[in-house]
């Protein structure tokens, strides 16, 4: 369930479906430009996800496509580019419990149940779930996540930061789940727009263990593990 500020549409964008995108501008992706659109959460858009399964450990990671990076009181467009692929990836590990890593920038924050759970050097946070759903709050235009609106948000040379808030949309992306494996870009491992624009869900850099190694979670008891 992603919380979107209440500004989004105004300062940048929602979701979009990836697919038309890449089928609009794979042959050149030179045509691909500044758009700060959808203005308006679509709750139809796709939500994109892949799943490993071990005896150990299985994870999941659902992926969001946006089609625009705009970091909040930046200058010279520092931290702005075109495409911004986003994720929440979930590792269950059936003797121990469950462990969300959502992406913020170039790292993840980390929330897990129960709450005692610590994977590696990570600082577990506060979860927020319903169900089976998990929370997570979008920060304003560039889409980092955060498992709660009180998060310490990130701050770029100590003076930009992420802005994150209730209040706004509320995406559940479980109304629309589209495989991976099964889309039009499936096999495509590069940059979706220019050479700063993200790589590709399926590029090596985003490898299975790409937010943290293959590891099992600690025991923390009282804040220490």
């Amino acid at each position: 369930m992603l919380h979107f500020h209440p500004d989004e549409g105004a300062f940048c964008c929602y979701p979009s479906d990836a697919e038309a995108v890449y089928a609009q501008y794979a042959a050149d992706w030179s045509q691909f430009g500044e758009e700060l659109e959808p203005k308006e959460l679509d709750p139809g858009a796709p939500c994109y996800y892949e799943y490993w399964a071990d005896e150990d450990v299985v994870q999941l990671r659902y992926w969001f496509w946006y089609k625009y990076n705009r970091f909040p009181g930046s200058r010279f467009g520092i931290g702005n580019h075109i495409g911004d692929w986003e994720h929440v990836e979930v590792r269950v590990y059936p003797d121990l419990g469950v462990v969300w890593l959502v992406s913020n920038h170039l790292s993840a924050r980390v929330t897990a149940r129960p709450p005692h759970l610590r994977l590696g050097a990570f600082e577990t946070e506060p979860l927020t779930a319903d169900g089976d759903h998990v929370h997570v709050w979008v920060a304003l235009g560039s889409h980092a996540n955060y498992p709660s609106p009180d998060s310490r948000p990130y701050c770029f040379a100590r003076v930009f930061c992420d802005r994150i808030a209730d209040g706004g949309a509320v995406w559940d992306t479980s109304e629309n789940l589209r495989p991976l494996a099964e889309t039009n870009f499936a096999s495509f491992t590069g940059r979706w727009g220019n050479d700063k624009s993200p790589r590709s869900p399926t590029n090596p850099y985003n490898n299975r263990w790409r937010n943290a190694p293959r590891l099992r979670p600690t025991i923390a008891i009282n804040g220490a593990p």
